[in-house]
């Protein structure tokens, strides 16, 4: 179905689970409770951990349709042959923009996590931390999991780049006083301020939405 925007993280603090390896040894507990926003394969860490989950990709969603289905929380996408939900009545969509941060849209950027940004604000969020964009291979490794459908190569993290310094030209005029931090240790992502995720999580708003 095609999804009307709400609020539902009003003034609130998210975090955004990407893909990176640098992820591959987190300690997912530290995220229960709060409100998150997972990309692709991070519905498959429970829906304590994951609040609501996103993707763009249609191979993606085609490989893991029958286990997405059965993810309780909510699902979203912006993938342009799902809109209106086409024979998925369970699947919020919104209109997918080529890049940027919309409110009644999603940009894209060339990459579900440019998505997942524009999500967590649409969905009322005041501040919105990064986990997992690493934008590199770490060890051999592009992903925290190993259920990879396709590998990214250099030039597509550079791609993604691109998708994200849009982001952050386009957050001041979009979302006024949103902020953006990257978490991400290591990270080539240099377009947002980076803050330790310690400093995040002892900072960042839990409460629970009426």
């Amino acid at each position: 179905m095609q999804w009307t925007p709400e609020k539902w993280w009003d003034g609130l603090d998210a975090f955004v689970i990407g893909g990176g390896p640098s992820l591959r040894h987190f300690d997912w507990a530290c995220l229960a409770g709060r409100k998150t926003v997972g990309c692709n394969d991070a519905f498959a860490l429970g829906p304590d951990v994951c609040t609501v989950c996103i993707f763009g990709d249609l191979r993606w969603f085609n490989t893991h349709r029958k286990s997405l289905e059965k993810f309780p929380n909510p699902v979203f996408s912006n993938q342009p042959s799902l809109h209106n939900g086409k024979g998925v009545p369970w699947l919020r969509t919104m209109k997918r923009e080529p890049k940027g941060l919309y409110k009644n849209a999603l940009g894209w950027g060339g990459n579900t996590g440019c998505a997942a940004i524009n999500l967590a604000f649409v969905l009322g969020a005041s501040r919105v931390f990064l986990l997992g964009f690493d934008l590199k291979v770490s060890e051999g490794k592009t992903n925290w999991h190993d259920r990879n459908i396709s590998k990214p190569t250099d030039s597509s993290y550079k791609n993604f780049e691109k998708g994200f310094t849009e982001i952050a030209k386009n957050l001041p005029k979009v979302f006024p006083g949103g902020q953006i931090f990257n978490c991400t240790p290591g990270s080539r992502l240099t377009v947002f301020p980076r803050m330790d995720l310690k400093a995040a999580l002892e900072s960042s708003l839990v409460m629970a939405v009426a």
